[in-house]
């Protein structure tokens, strides 16, 4: 359920400990859903000097929590299913896949050294660090499994080799009564809302909620992933690169939990199809409000940046919002082993560039960045992801057929110096920063009224 020093939240007994050491936390009354804090600052020590303790929840076989528990944390990373749970990737699958046209082969290129024994000996990565990963834990990482609940909706979107033409994909964890959930679910309200397709979501948590189901969300396919390892010292956001791989959508818009979609959101799907293909091969990540520079921290600056002059910089920096095409897989698979397996990237330009630590990069959008920036990328969106809900006033406050702004945040995104010398375009396809799941819950019903009544 937890680690040591987390919080288990558990519909049954939790027991905190470790081997044959175990202290029973039980509830006052059946269904009750107990949150405890597996601290010894909060219960005893049973295994005093013991690092391995960790809180275990107890749960009934064939209930409906039963139902919404995470398949890899009831399966320890074996390729087993449970409470009709579909296993949806594994090493085995993707690699059979690799022959089932250019996308099944970019999959592979993208998952193969997280699979692969031989993949070491092949000579296409440097030498892992004294924090990679163990390679059985990088295995692991590459199951999934589709919720039960949702095997329906999910042989409806996807194809009998397990590919979806298009869709949103979002990654979360948090108990299923806990605000991050609410907000995840106020994404996919707005996904069924305003767009025709589907939206991935990846549970990396113990358990969803048992109100989510196929019926109330026929647009939603719930997909279960195994968490990192806590000892492997890696943020919660590097599992955006895994979800975007393991999604396995042919044209992806990924959104964070704090996000809702606004009409006109799926004209990104073919915008991305023409400007993702073979001959550009990266993500494209919308322009980030703020402008970051070797002023902010960042042990990369050095390498691209040296001496304040940023030679190496292709880009402004890029918000984590990105759009993929399967033709991207391989950049976020190479980017994620580098990451996982503790890898170093040389010094080049004779030294100009100083060597780099990829473990070093600590999140998920700064090994977007540095990717895009390392293999030379160019392109950029314009501000399609609004800062704040509250952008949104200004678009509420205008009338169908209005060409110009005349009320709320009209101007541009703020300029920098080298790529958008006159600031950046906003479009109102999402919202961002929707962290209060009622005020997100109104901004999207104000948004639908005008839209169906009047148009925007």
């Amino acid at each position: 359920c937890a680690e040591q020093w987390q919080e288990c939240w558990c519909r049954g007994t939790v027991r905190w400990g470790n081997g044959d050491n175990w202290h029973e936390i039980k509830q006052k009354r059946k269904g009750e859903e107990l949150q405890v804090k597996c601290s010894v600052t909060k219960l005893p020590d049973v295994a005093p000097g013991d690092a391995g303790k960790h809180c275990q929840c107890g749960v009934e076989a064939g209930s409906d929590y039963h139902k919404s528990l995470n398949p890899g944390l009831l399966h320890g990373g074996s390729s087993g299913s449970s409470a009709g749970a579909h296993l949806a990737t594994s090493c085995e699958k993707l690699e059979a896949g690799a022959k089932d046209g250019d996308w099944g082969a970019s999959m592979w290129e993208a998952s193969e050294a997280f699979c692969s024994p031989s993949w070491e000996t092949s000579g296409k990565g440097t030498k892992a660090g004294s924090r990679a990963i163990a390679k059985d834990k990088l295995r692991d990482m590459m199951l999934s499994w589709v919720d039960g609940r949702f095997v329906g909706n999910y042989e409806r979107f996807f194809d009998a080799s397990g590919w979806a033409p298009r869709g949103f994909l979002n990654y979360y964890a948090g108990p299923p009564g806990g605000k991050h959930t609410k907000m995840t679910e106020e994404l996919v309200k707005s996904v069924h809302l305003f767009s025709k397709e589907p939206i991935v979501v990846f549970h990396f948590g113990l358990a969803t909620p048992t109100s989510w189901t196929a019926k109330r969300f026929p647009q939603l396919v719930l997909m279960h992933a195994m968490p990192i390892p806590t000892g492997a010292q890696r943020s919660f956001n590097f599992n955006k690169f895994r979800a975007m791989i393991l999604s396995r959508v042919r044209i992806g818009v990924q959104l964070d939990s704090d996000q809702f979609v606004a009409p006109g959101v799926d004209a990104i799907f073919p915008r991305t199809e023409q400007e993702i293909t073979k001959d550009y091969a990266f993500p494209i990540l919308p322009v980030h409000f703020l402008d970051r520079s070797p002023k902010d921290l960042g042990a990369y600056w050095a390498r691209y940046c040296p001496k304040d002059n940023c030679r190496w910089q292709t880009t402004r920096w890029g918000h984590a919002h990105p759009t993929w095409t399967f033709w991207a897989l391989p950049f976020l698979g190479r980017w994620l082993r580098r990451n996982f397996r503790d890898e170093w990237l040389p010094a080049l330009k004779d030294g100009q560039m100083s060597a780099l630590r990829v473990v070093n990069i600590p999140e998920d959008e700064d090994l977007l960045n540095v990717g895009t920036w390392e293999e030379g990328g160019t392109k950029q969106w314009c501000k399609f992801d609004m800062p704040d809900p509250t952008e949104f006033e200004t678009l509420l406050a205008a009338h169908a057929g209005q060409q110009k702004c005349e009320t709320g945040m009209c101007g541009n995104v703020v300029q920098d110096a080298s790529y958008n010398k006159i600031g950046v375009a906003k479009v109102f396809y999402t919202g961002h920063h929707a962290v209060d799941p009622p005020v997100t819950k109104k901004y999207v019903e104000r948004i639908g009224r005008k839209f169906w009544r009047q148009g925007l």
